[in-house]
């Protein structure tokens, strides 16, 4: 039995924002072998629930690991195994900070992602993954709930300068890490996509050497590190291609199913 683990931008969604027929059929028949599944990405859990309903998690048991592993839920059960969130004097520090740097600064709460300002990230975010927005001028006292995390967003060659300054001052309290070239994401210590996968090897009672996890950009890193296999998508930047054991076609040719096809799944199934 394996823990496969699927982020989800550009490795299980394809250009369209869609799981492909193939994909979706060959995660099925994974979960119907018996193996586990589990969606592990730096979204928050509102905007992966109807990617675990059209992988049939409900019906055959799998788990989401939300915000870079901030959250850990049981889809089935509604059960949520964990929920790390940032110190909230820490995170209006942070954002603060941030501001003073014209960055902006997008807080997921539920459903809605918060900025201080209407910006081209929000309506992103409202777009692809059907946010709702709100804008609150004066965030920093008006934010009362601890976040998950933060999202600061600005252009590749702004975060590229202000990445190391951020690193410095920030570095020994959370954890950081690029999601995009647009987007750093501060989190609480400690904090990763392969520590919850560890969690989740334990709460399933399997081996390490039994994950296999797919991925594409940094925020898989330590995902694909710590599995038995880590596999990235032809399309993930060269850093994760680079410590990847396997690399497999991208995701706008099945890269998932082509690997299961190949060393998981046992039987035949139609696509």
């Amino acid at each position: 039995m394996k823990l496969i683990a699927l982020d989800v931008d550009g490795t299980l969604l394809n250009s369209n924002h869609e799981i492909s027929q193939k994909t979706r059929r060959a995660i099925i028949k994974s979960l119907e072998e018996g193996h586990k599944v589990v969606i592990v990405s730096g979204r928050p859990t509102k905007a992966i629930n109807h990617i675990a309903k059209e992988l049939s998690l409900d019906k055959y048991g799998g788990l989401i690991s939300a915000f870079n592993g901030g959250t850990i839920i049981n889809y089935e059960t509604g059960h949520e195994l964990t929920n790390h969130t940032l110190d909230l004097d820490l995170a209006k520090e942070i954002i603060k900070e941030s501001r003073k740097l014209d960055i902006d600064v997008l807080i997921p709460k539920n459903k809605t992602m918060i900025s201080y300002r209407d910006n081209k990230y929000l309506d992103l975010e409202k777009e692809i993954l059907g946010f709702e927005t709100e804008v609150r001028e004066n965030i920093i006292e008006n934010i009362d709930f601890n976040p998950n995390k933060l999202l600061l967003a600005s252009d590749k060659k702004t975060l590229d300068e202000l990445i190391p300054v951020l690193e410095k001052k920030y570095g020994k309290k959370t954890s950081l890490v690029r999601s995009q070239d647009f987007y750093y994401e501060v989190m609480p210590k400690g904090l990763s996509k392969g520590n919850s996968l560890l969690e989740i090897a334990e709460y399933y009672n399997m081996e390490q050497k039994d994950i296999i996890a797919f991925g594409d950009q940094m925020n898989d890193k330590t995902m694909i590190e710590i599995a038995g296999v880590g596999i990235a998508m032809a399309n993930a930047i060269e850093a994760i291609k680079e410590i990847a054991d396997y690399i497999t076609l991208s995701n706008d040719e099945d890269g998932v199913a082509n690997y299961l096809e190949k060393f998981v799944l046992k039987g035949t199934y139609n696509e």
